[in-house]
């Protein structure tokens, strides 16, 4: 072991294990073992405090590069991908009802967190805090509106003569 680690105790090490496995520092904290009083803020502070002590954040520091040396992944591929699920480049594989594979878009959703995680990696998160309920609305609307532009999409690629005469029906109404 390491001497670094010697100094490190065992909540401490299973808070860098947690955090390493799910990125997120509250969460690490309780997997770790956290006993407080259960307020979200309660757990928000002292994942932060845990998190910002130097010995916990050189261990983690110290992980990274060992991944980063074995080239598992790296900031560079991170970023690329969300990248492009940010632009709407990439595409997800749809099985149709009549066992067809097609491409569709990933949803504006993926796209709007892809945008959000990107924001935080390169540190362009707005000092203002955001309007969650107002965000919120807004990803759902977009959702929304790319689902049934996918249903329609889909529908007039898969099913052209169902959907025609759907039309045909409403227009004779």
């Amino acid at each position: 072991m390491s001497e670094g680690l010697n100094r490190l105790t065992a909540y401490q090490l299973s808070f860098i294990d947690a955090y390493l496995q799910c990125g997120k520092k509250s969460e690490a904290l309780i997997r770790a073992g956290y006993k407080g009083n259960g307020k979200k803020s309660s757990i928000d502070s002292q994942a932060a405090k845990m998190y910002a002590n130097p010995k916990v954040r050189a261990e983690i520091n110290r992980r990274r590069a060992f991944l980063a040396e074995k080239s598992l992944i790296n900031s560079e591929q991170i970023i690329n991908r969300l990248s492009k699920m940010f632009n709407g480049e990439l595409t997800t594989q749809y099985v149709t009802k009549q066992g067809d594979l097609v491409e569709v878009p990933i949803s504006y959703k993926n796209q709007i967190e892809a945008g959000k995680l990107l924001a935080a990696i390169l540190g362009l998160e707005a000092d203002k805090k955001i309007d969650v309920k107002h965000e919120v609305k807004i990803t759902d609307h977009l959702s929304e509106n790319l689902e049934q532009a996918t249903r329609t999409f889909l529908a007039k690629r898969v099913e052209p003569k169902k959907l025609i005469a759907a039309e045909y029906e409403e227009i004779q109404e």
